[in-house]
């Protein structure tokens, strides 16, 4: 959104700055230049020399000048060198990069050298939708070699700062971020981490903040890791009132919204946005027309959805609004998650439903957490929320792949800012799925007459939409099965697969997994040889952050053994269920002996999609007994003629 009156309210305050102190651009210590591993993370690889941010206001918007320090503490084996500088100019020059400044300094014949970057190392790449980034290729990258770099960030947007990460991939020596506002903004600083509260220096005024971190160990490589900036050491703020605006002034201030309410109206009126509420489809030459009154409400609202999945092209796009105005949109047939959105929204209306547009933080692209307070660029894209005979549904038209009512797991999110005119406000929202997989295998002679597992693996919901993705991102249905570990340990044929997402929200494959002769008179079978769980993931001893699953899930795997004339069965695995103390997690492994056939069943399911870091240890004893009993074979052997 434009700010018109940010121009006239910063003249107010004129140019101010903080200086980078001590570090001086290409200018190394004794220390920096001797450093050979990092005392507090001897296994680093590459280490922060020094990190900063220093932000303050200017007259056409925030400036943040950043610099970063890097050495290379071993042969490079991770290909370190290349830097990106991303940056979103979007419609408005939301954002600009200048000042790059780059070098690296490096070993060579045994003194040291200095390469400058310079237009040749530094390139600029139009990303599409208003994204762009700065790519910074250094050279002379080995072991010893100190990357540096300066540049300055201009942001128009100041509502929710950018904030600073202490913690990143790399161990950090020294981090320092600072911020400055003027006295008649206040902002409220949101501090991650007893350290970095510990660390802050804050002015009488509550204007001026500053942090420097020392010593700081990178993230922790964990599987299972959510989203990491909710663990991260870091520092964010927002601004949360204006001496610039009264108290009686507040709802008509285009700087501070004193409500969701307020907030919605003001984005509702953006004009791209308004014309999707406003233009008549007599005004628009290439308006649709859908043949609907023959058709029930849920036909209705799909055949509307086909019509704006399919027919308008999917644009990639940071922008909170349209890129389009909805008679441009019709015309050029192509637009962003809110071009479409807005569209569908305005064919729903137009046809009698009860929608209204739903904006989300995006998974993984900011807080999980949504601060409570009506600031619209926390957000990053939205839904459709669709009231339907009693049912609400949330539903994205932008991927034409992905069914009606389902969502992509990176918008599955618990809350959203509903915008509804006079009725604008944070809504938990609720996404109804059963995600997991079932399998059945049965132990037979196969075609060619070996023996084998004949085998069906049925994934449901969000697994069937993770499937069935990956399957129309490849070329041969082999492929599914490439890079999957579990696979590895049978001779694979007959690979087929069963798209059924849009109307079961399925996705099948199946496939024979031949086995090994038998070797000493005996045959080892395992038949859940193939569930995600054969190996525990989960072998480390202490665990940092919680573990985090994209949604519960839950695995069946049906087992069928019928005994083959020749054989006898001579050993089996005992049944057993077990749960943690909290109830979130089961496991039942039940054996059926009848006659000359043995079943068994195994359930994994877990109800909740984390688990705290006081209950890793319950996890891990539970996983283990998992894994032992899926591996535990079915022993069959050779009778005597």
């Amino acid at each position: 959104m434009r700010r018109e009156i940010f121009l006239s309210l910063i003249l107010a305050l004129g140019t101010v700055g903080l200086g980078f102190g001590q570090v001086v651009f290409g200018k190394y210590s004794e220390v920096e230049l001797g450093l050979e591993t990092v005392p507090f993370q001897p296994d680093a690889t590459v280490v922060t020399l020094w990190e900063e941010a220093n932000s303050y206001f200017v007259i056409n918007g925030l400036s943040t000048d950043y610099h970063y320090r890097f050495k290379v503490l071993d042969d490079n084996h991770e290909n370190f060198g290349d830097i990106l500088i991303p940056y979103y100019r979007g419609k408005y020059n939301t954002e600009d990069i200048s000042k790059i400044q780059a070098q690296v300094s490096y070993i060579e014949n045994g003194g040291r050298k200095t390469f400058v970057l310079t237009k040749s190392e530094i390139k600029e790449v139009n990303l599409g939708g208003g994204e762009f980034q700065y790519v910074l290729v250094f050279p002379h990258v080995k072991k010893g070699s100190i990357l540096e770099l300066k540049y300055r960030k201009l942001d128009q947007e100041y509502g929710i700062l950018e904030g600073w990460a202490f913690q990143k991939k790399y161990p950090a020596l020294f981090s320092k971020y600072s911020f400055k506002a003027p006295d008649f903004f206040q902002y409220q600083m949101i501090m991650q981490g007893k350290q970095v509260a510990e660390a802050a220096e804050i002015s009488e005024r509550k204007n001026q903040y500053s942090w420097l971190r020392k010593d700081i160990p990178s993230l922790p490589n964990e599987p299972f890791v959510g989203n990491l900036l909710d663990y991260q050491e870091r520092v964010d703020g927002y601004l949360f009132s204006s001496q610039y605006v009264s108290s009686n002034q507040l709802e008509n201030s285009e700087i501070v919204y004193s409500s969701w309410s307020q907030l919605a109206n003001t984005w509702l009126q953006v004009p791209d946005m308004n014309s999707y509420f406003i233009q008549s489809p007599e005004s628009i030459p290439d308006y649709p027309t859908l043949k609907l009154d023959s058709l029930t409400k849920i036909e209705q609202a799909k055949k509307i959805y086909h019509f704006v999945a399919n027919e308008i092209k999917y644009l990639e796009s940071s922008w909170i609004e349209p890129i389009y105005p909805l008679d441009v949109l019709l015309k050029k047939k192509e637009g962003n998650s809110f071009d479409k959105n807005l569209l569908f929204l305005h064919l729903l209306r137009r046809s009698g439903f009860e929608a209204n547009l739903v904006l989300i933080n995006e998974r993984y692209r900011g807080r999980t957490q949504l601060i409570p307070v009506p600031f619209i660029n926390q957000f990053h894209t939205c839904l459709v929320q669709l009231n339907l005979e009693g049912n609400q549904f949330l539903v994205d038209a932008s991927d034409p792949n992905i069914p009606f009512g389902m969502l992509p797991v990176e918008k599955v999110r618990d809350r959203g800012f509903v915008l509804e005119f006079d009725m604008g406000r944070l809504e938990d929202l609720t996404y109804a799925h059963r995600s997991g997989s079932i399998q059945m295998v049965r132990f037979e002679k196969l075609s060619d007459g070996s023996m084998g597992f004949k085998s069906q693996i049925k994934f449901l919901d969000q697994e069937a939409l993770a499937m069935s993705q990956y399957q129309k991102g490849i070329k041969d249905t082999v492929e599914l099965l490439k890079d999957d570990q579990r696979f590895d340990r049978f001779d694979i044929s007959n690979l087929s697969s069963l798209d059924q997402l849009e109307s079961q929200r399925s996705f099948s494959i199946f496939f024979d997994a031949k086995l090994e002769e038998p070797k000493d008179e005996l045959l080892y079978l395992t038949p859940f040889a193939f569930s995600k769980f054969f190996e525990n993931p989960f072998v480390q001893n202490d665990r940092v952050l919680p573990v985090e699953f994209n949604y519960p899930f839950f695995e069946n795997i049906n087992a069928s053994i019928p005994i083959p004339q020749g054989f006898e069965l001579e050993d089996y695995p005992e049944s057993v269920s077990i749960t943690n103390p909290s109830k979130t997690i089961r496991f039942n492994f039940l054996i059926n002996k009848v006659e000359d056939e043995l079943k068994i069943s195994s359930r994994l399911e877990f109800s909740t999609s984390a688990v705290p870091v006081s209950e890793y240890g319950d996890l891990k004893v539970l996983m283990e007994t998992v894994s032992a009993k899926l591996k535990s074979p079915v022993i069959l052997k050779k009778t005597t003629p």
